[in-house]
């Protein structure tokens, strides 16, 4: 009895815990000394397995290009979905409707670039989502 008292105390103890997660943050400095926040999603799960260890970015152009380096953490492979997302300077989305989840599997304790061009010269800032 003691033992499926402990399985339902862990069991509900973690459904609480995954309820009250914040988002997943990867945050880089910026120029100025303030912070962006990079890598977001709303899966729990995703904490502590997924980081981003490197960002490049670039003009391609007139046009915003960024790779980020995503780290696997966890032993075991991660199939997850990742999209950009852009901003202007006053902190709306651009063109949200054009950007679409891109499908990435990594195995465990692996490195993968993602990369993205922003879709208009009056990007600015980017966020990478992520969910399972």
């Amino acid at each position: 009895m003691t033992t499926l008292r402990t399985l339902f105390v862990s069991v509900l103890l973690v459904t609480l815990a995954a309820c009250s997660a914040s988002n997943v943050a990867t945050r880089q400095e910026n120029d100025d000394g303030t912070y962006q926040t990079v890598l977001h999603s709303n899966n729990a799960l995703l904490k502590g397995r997924l980081d981003v260890v490197d960002l490049k970015q670039r003009n391609v152009g007139d046009l915003m290009q960024v790779q980020a380096t995503l780290e696997n953490g966890w032993k075991f492979e991660l199939d997850f979905q990742y999209k950009f997302k852009w901003f202007d300077a006053n902190g709306f989305e651009l063109a949200p409707e054009s950007q679409s989840w891109r499908q990435l599997v990594m195995a465990g304790r692996t490195q993968a670039n993602v990369q993205a061009i922003a879709p208009n010269p009056t990007a600015v800032k980017y966020e990478i989502w992520v969910r399972e």
